[in-house]
């Protein structure tokens, strides 16, 4: 059964102009993440299609940018973990902060000459009472911590995961480091356990 992408109207003459370009042929897609991160509202199209195909599609998910809203972010790991296809990031350039959470969730991993991958600790504004803003600066800092560690643990080490969580320091790799750490994180992390070998590029 070939699943056909329903095309919404795009916004400018041209695909390429639409804000996440998804191309197909076949049975392979491909998805171009080269802006920031943006709203949610941005990736609708990207989570309906995850959704809908099957083991024998393959999406190349092509990212360079150097990251934005983590809650879009969290909902494109979310709908590539639970997506049959199989999914291949494709490193370029910079990919930094919100955009390696989304890296880190695809089922391979290709890395390109002078790659900078960057993760960090979070960034936030908030206003409302003082009360307010304690309670939600503290359920912030718990839950993304949280997940910082969920994500990240197998490929960066302890000691960097303590440096940017209490810290807020940067950790940067170039895409020998990404590449070698990438062969640790699949075989060790729960996101893989049963998945079939893959080389990496």
């Amino acid at each position: 059964m070939e699943f056909m992408l329903e095309q919404t109207k795009p916004k400018s003459d041209s695909i390429w102009d639409n804000y996440v370009p998804i191309i197909q042929q076949g049975n392979t897609y491909g998805v171009y993440l080269t802006d920031q991160i943006d709203a949610p509202a941005e990736y609708n199209q990207l989570i309906y299609l995850l959704g809908n195909l099957d083991h024998y599609h393959t999406v190349n998910i092509f990212i360079n940018n150097g990251g934005g809203s983590v809650n879009s972010a969290f909902m494109i790991r979310e709908a590539i973990l639970k997506s049959k296809a199989r999914t291949i990031a494709h490193l370029s350039g910079t990919v930094a902060s919100a955009a390696t959470v989304i890296a880190l969730s695809c089922n391979d991993l290709i890395v390109s000459p002078f790659l900078s991958f960057m993760a960090h600790n979070y960034f936030h504004g908030v206003q409302g009472t003082g009360n307010q803003v304690k309670d939600y600066v503290d359920f912030t800092d718990r839950e993304l911590k949280r997940a910082f560690r969920m994500i990240y643990t197998n490929f960066l080490t302890e000691e960097e995961i303590q440096l940017v969580t209490e810290r807020d320091k940067e950790v940067w790799l170039n895409e020998v480091e990404v590449a070698e750490r990438w062969i640790n994180y699949k075989a060790k992390s729960k996101l893989f356990l049963g998945a079939p070998n893959e080389d990496i590029t």
